[in-house]
Order: C-alpha cells, then sequence, then structure tokens
C-alpha cells in the first residue's frame, strides 16, 4: 500500500515522508495529531501482510508493547488497514528518534573502537535482559534495529519476529518467507529448533563481532550458503584482523557464538559480565606478564628467547635489495599502473629482469603474478604466449613466490588475484587468500580492493561498499581503489557521486584509462553528451589492441546518446571488427560490445556477443550481467535472463 505525504492513519496520524523500506517493512515519519509529535509508523508489506493473520499479528504486537526500558523503543499504538486492493495491513508506530542506526554507522566506520563496541554492546543486553526476564525473545537482533540517538542507544522491533512467527509460520514457509537475519542467526534459530534468550546472545555476539572485525563472521553468496556455514564450522578469530583485541575479549565473543546453546553463557547478563572481565587484557599486559615473574636470571632468558622467536615466526620477513633491483621493481610498477597492453608487456620485463638479480624478491614476484593477472583479465596479448600459457605461468610464479616468503600481505594478495582466474566461478580461494593478507596487514588496501570484489561478485555489494570505502580510507592515492569506488557507484546508479570519482581517480593520473572510461559511462547516465563523447575520445586515445575495442564501444554509446546514430554505428562497426579477432573473446569486450549494441536497439547482436564468452558462470561476468545499467533495456529478455546464474524477471534494481 502505498502512503503518500498528506494521507491519513487511523485517523490521527499525518504521514509526512517515506523514511525507509526493509524486507518486513515500509517505514513512514508521521505526525502523532492528538499530541503533536512526531511518530514512525512501520506498515508490513502485502506479500507478508497476506501469509499471515492479520487480527492475531495486532495482538502479538501489543503483548510486546508492554515493554518498558530506557534502551527499548516503544511501540505506541497498532492497527490494521484495509486498502481497497490485496490483503488488510498490520501497522504499528513507534517513538521517532533522531540518528542514525548502527548499520549506517558501520558503513561509515567499519570497525568501530573497543570501548564503543562495548559500550553499544552493554546497552542491547540491558534491553535483551528486561526483555527476557518478561518472556520475550526478540529473534532478530541486528546493527538495522539497533538505533544511536543523542549518544543512547535503543532497541527496535522488540516481539515482531516472534509474533510473524506465531501467527504464520506454515504461511510464511510455503511463501519463502524468512524470519530473521542470515547473517545474524543463532543456529538453532537457523535450523527451526527450539528457541530462548540464548538465541538474543548468539545474535549480539555477532553483532559485536562485526563492530570489532568489521564483518560478520560468517558470510557467503546466498543465505543458505550462509546457514550451512555457521550450522557446520565455529565461527573463527578475528585477532589477526584486528590485534588489538585483547585476547580474552575474544574468547568471549567466540564463546557467546558457540553452536550449541548449552555452551554459551546462560545469559546476556553473563555474556556482559564475561566481556567486562576481558575488556581490560589486552595483548600489551600478557606481553608483559612474563617480566613481572621472579624467576632465575637462566629461566628468564629462556622465556624471553621463546616469546622472541614466536613473534619473529608471525613478524614479516625483511629483505634487503640493491638500489638496481629496486630501481627495475619500480620501473615496472610504474608499467602495470599504466593499465595498457604495452605496459603490460614492459612490467613482465621489467619485473623478471628484478627477480633475475634477486629470486628471493618477494615484492617482485607478486608485481609478475599481478600484471599476469591483469592480461589474463583484460585479454591483452603477451608475443610469444597463448592464454592458457600465461595461466599456467601466472600459477608457477605464484607458486615461487609463497615459497619465497609466506609472510607476505602483498604476496597473498597477489594469490588471491590470481586463483580468481583459475576458477572464476569459485570466489572461495580468492576469499581466503585475502584474509590471510590482511591476517598478515590490516592495512592493506590492495587486499582490501579484492576482499570488495569477492564480495560483490559473492552478491554482497553493501559488504563490497563497505570495503572499497575502506580501501580508499587506508591509501587515497591507490588508483585501483579510487576507480573503484566510481565503478561501484556506477553499478548501484549513483551516477553524480560516480563522476565525483572518476575525477578523483583523474586527478591521480591524467592517463588512467579506466578513469577515463567510467567518467564517460557516468556522463552518458547523467545525459551530459559532450563529457561522455570527450571521456571516451581520450579513453581510444590512450588505449591499443583489445582495450581499442572496449573504448570505441564506449565513444559508439556516447555518441548514441547525443542522438549521432550514424558516428555510432560507424564506431561500433570498428570497435566489432576488432573484437571479433580475438579467440577467446575476452570478458569486458563482450560486455562493452553487448552494451553498445543494447544501446543502439540491436537486441540479437548484444546477446551474440554475451553468448560467445565462456565460461558463462564467471561470476564477474555475472557481475556485469546483474549490475551494468546499459544492461537495463534488454534485462527483460529471455534470452538475456537465460544467461544469468539466477534469473531475475523483475525490473532491474540498483546493485
Amino acid at each position: 500500500m502505498d502512503a503518500p505525504a498528506g494521507s491519513m492513519i487511523a485517523d490521527r496520524y499525518l504521514v509526512e515522508r517515506e523514511l525507509g523500506r526493509g524486507g518486513m517493512a515500509t517505514v513512514w515519519l508521521a505526525r502523532d495529531l492528538p499530541h503533536d509529535r512526531f511518530v514512525a509508523i512501520k506498515i508490513l508489506h502485502p506479500d507478508l501482510a497476506g501469509a499471515i493473520g492479520a487480527d492475531r499479528f495486532i495482538r502479538e504486537v501489543r503483548l510486546a508493547a508492554r515493554l518498558q526500558h530506557p534502551n527499548i523503543v516503544p511501540i505506541l499504538d497498532s492497527g490494521v488497514l484495509h486498502p481497497a486492493e490485496g490483503p488488510p495491513l498490520p501497522w504499528y508506530a513507534m517513538a521517532y528518534l533522531e540518528g542514525e542506526s548502527l548499520r549506517a554507522r558501520l558503513a561509515r566506520e567499519e570497525q568501530l573502537s573497543v570501548d564503543e563496541a562495548l559500550r553499544i554492546t552493554r546497552a542491547v543486553a540491558d534491553a535483551l535482559q528486561a526483555a527476557h526476564r518478561q518472556g520475550v525473545v526478540h529473534r532478530d537482533i541486528k546493527p538495522d534495529n539497533i538505533l544511536l540517538s543523542g549518544g543512547q542507544v535503543y532497541v527496535i522491533d522488540f516481539g515482531i519476529a516472534k509474533a510473524l512467527l506465531e501467527t504464520g509460520s506454515e504461511k510464511l514457509t510455503s511463501t519463502g518467507l524468512a524470519i530473521g537475519t542470515p547473517a545474524y542467526m543463532s543456529p538453532e534459530q537457523a535450523s527451526a529448533g527450539r528457541v530462548d534468550a540464548r538465541t538474543d546472545q548468539y545474535s549480539l555476539a555477532t553483532v559485536l563481532y562485526e563492530m570489532l572485525a568489521g564483518e560478520p563472521p560468517f558470510s557467503g553468496p546466498t543465505a543458505q550458503a550462509i546457514l550451512a556455514r555457521r550450522l557446520a564450522e565455529p565461527a573463527r578469530p578475528f585477532r589477526p584482523v584486528r590485534p588489538t583485541v585483547p585476547v580474552a575479549l575474544e574468547g568471549t565473543i567466540l564463546r557467546a557464538l558457540e553452536r550449541v546453546p548449552a555452551d554459551r553463557y546462560a545469559d546476556v547478563t553473563g555474556f556482559v559480565a564475561a566481556l567486562e572481565g576481558g575488556a581490560g587484557s589486552g595483548g600489551q599486559r600478557e606481553r608483559q606478564r612474563p617480566r613481572r615473574i621472579m624467576l632465575g636470571v637462566g629461566v628468564v632468558a629462556l622465556v624471553l628467547i621463546g616469546a622472541f622467536a614466536v613473534v619473529s615466526a608471525r613478524r614479516p620477513r625483511t629483505h634487503e635489495v640493491t638500489p638496481q633491483v629496486k630501481a627495475l621493481y619500480d620501473r615496472g610498477k610504474r608499467a602495470y599502473d599504466r593499465r595498457t597492453p604495452g605496459g603490460t608487456v614492459e612490467a613482465i620485463a621489467d619485473y623478471k629482469a628484478a627477480i633475475a638479480r634477486d629470486s628471493s624478491y618477494t615484492l617482485a614476484w607478486a608485481g609478475l603474478v599481478n600484471t599476469y593477472a591483469r592480461a589474463l583479465e583484460r585479454g591483452f596479448v603477451i608475443p610469444g604466449l597463448t592464454h592458457d600459457s600465461v595461466l599456467v605461468l601466472a600459477v608457477a610464479a605464484a607458486d615461487r613466490m609463497l615459497v619465497s616468503d609466506s609472510t607476505s600481505a602483498a604476496a597473498w594478495t597477489a594469490e588471491a588475484h590470481i586463483v580468481r582466474l583459475v576458477d572464476p566461478t569459485d570466489v572461495g580461494p580468492s576469499l581466503r587468500a585475502v584474509h590471510q593478507a590482511l591476517a598478515l596487514d590490516s592495512t592493506a588496501a590492495e587486499a582490501r580492493h579484492f576482499l570488495a570484489m569477492d564480495l560483490a561478485e559473492s552478491g554482497d555489494f553493501g559488504g563490497a561498499m563497505a570495503a572499497w570505502r575502506r580501501c580508499v580510507a587506508l591509501n587515497p592515492r591507490y588508483k585501483q581503489g579510487v576507480g573503484f569506488m566510481s565503478i561501484a557507484h556506477y553499478w548501484h546508479r549513483s551516477y553524480d557521486s560516480a563522476a565525483v570519482w572518476a575525477d578523483s581517480a583523474l586527478a591521480l593520473d591524467a592517463n588512467d584509462y579506466q578513469a577515463h572510461t567510467v567518467a564517460g559511462a557516468a556522463a552518458i547516465e547523467r545525459g551530459d553528451t559532450v563529457r561522455s563523447v570527450a571521456e571516451f575520445d581520450a579513453a581510444r586515445r590512450l588505449s591499443s589492441e583489445v582495450e581499442l575495442s572496449n573504448a570505441l564501444a564506449g565513444t559508439a554509446m556516447a555518441h548514441a546518446g547525443a542522438g549521432r546514430l550514424a558516428e555510432a554505428r560507424a564506431s561500433l562497426r570498428a570497435a566489432d571488427s576488432i573484437g571479433a579477432a580475438y579467440t577467446p573473446i575476452p570478458l569486458h569486450t563482450a560486455v562493452y560490445l553487448a552494451q553498445a549494441h543494447s544501446m543502439l536497439g540491436e537486441t540479437d547482436k548484444a546477446l551474440l556477443w554475451l553468448s560467445r564468452y565462456q565460461p558463462r558462470r564467471d561470476l564477474h561476468f555475472q557481475l556485469h550481467l546483474r549490475c551494468d545499467p546499459p544492461f537495463d533495456p534488454i534485462a527483460g529478455d529471455p534470452r538475456f535472463q537465460a544467461l544469468l546464474i539466477v534469473p531475475d524477471p523483475a525490473p532491474r534494481r540498483a546493485c
């Protein structure tokens, strides 16, 4: 049901505007006229309302409304709307608070300080304990249901998940609607087992884990994959990516995340008490403890030597390089950063020359692996090598690199880069490598970029955006990260932001081919035809070989957007001619040529180019199909839907 501004609910609430939409309801800001105050009104979605009994749902909501606690946003009123069409729609009104959700806070900051994370956890736990004493289990604790306002912490939607389950569990199951959020569900809730207060403890521990680690303990491409991992695996330690968190604090959180409820704390009060005890015992205190033990000098020496050996084993190796080797490496990196076929060939030669002089120089090996990967990704031709032989050389170089130094974050990042191409249909190996890189160096911006790519290709676009934001925060001059902030906003249909980030990438390097192409693409969607033509012309002048085909396809789209169809078709004929010479067809070439034909209304040709690319289940290929705006005009075509791993006949949504 629509509730436009100016409409009335229950003859007492004047609707002002929409505040947001979630999987369960739409939230509206309304004025409570009798009391002259603002309230937030949630109206259940019709699909959900149709699966449950509205009147019984309201009775359950009114029971939950009895909860009174300083950290609980109270339910003030409830009722049922009866639209002209569709099922009755339950609604309930809550106090309206100025502020933001914890989800919004984490989207900005990703990781919170230990003190702040514990402050939020204590407040939520107080609210939960008050509810548990009255027999109410929340069942859906997550960052979205935790509000931060005026320095205070509040929990919303108490009893709503219970009301949904108890009024329509069979119908909800039959319609495929789920209660609870997969990333925060306890194992017993995921497996439809018995739910009690320890379920909320598990979810709260998951939220605390995310506040400290930057991501929940379990992730995956689908809800089913997340739940399967939670049932099969214990939560992994997170101190490798956040070593400043005290050991005891990590242990407390992991206990609250045990798969068997009996292995957790008896209640949330016990959980918080254990947190308070563990928050003060950090790594620094533990390292100092052996010095305070009064032992004989010889024993102390042995302890210190042993401790030094352990620390040394975990510390990345240092490697002195000669000025000549360093100069070759730096020259190779500059060539690699040009992102052109010629620069790629030069980078391979320079990295190989550095390795020939110093075969233990891990960074040169990593550079070589990344350059081979770039050639494979973009379809660049390396003289004398076939596509398959480049992959073989890349894998061999990666193996040699990790033998040289398995404690290098740069090496594991390069490993993540190449394993994405060994099997482009499985993101698992790359995720494992990138997590190893971040465990070694949580400030590695390039590793954050590959984490973002893995998350985006897995379908977790929110997580990907957060990782890219973290990437550019760690290194604002990392061109790849800045460039992909532009691309990510373009995929999200935020074209003004895409243009701003593209300009930032161009400010770092005016000759960045990728930045010109995304600036041109964003300009097309913004209707800035002069800018779009200029940007793709710049990209065309910077490109050669297969990238020339891609740039000409962009030029065709720019001319088409400007209404110059003859010029657009001429550019596209040239692009088609170059692209047709490549076997197998490079992923991005198939995508860009298809987009240009789509924009010109040539659906059959667009689909023909897409059908030429293999493997069709390549996750990066699927990402372009799902997210690229130029495919919107043909997204509903059954032949396009057949290309998707998970067909989506509904109208296209921003990624």
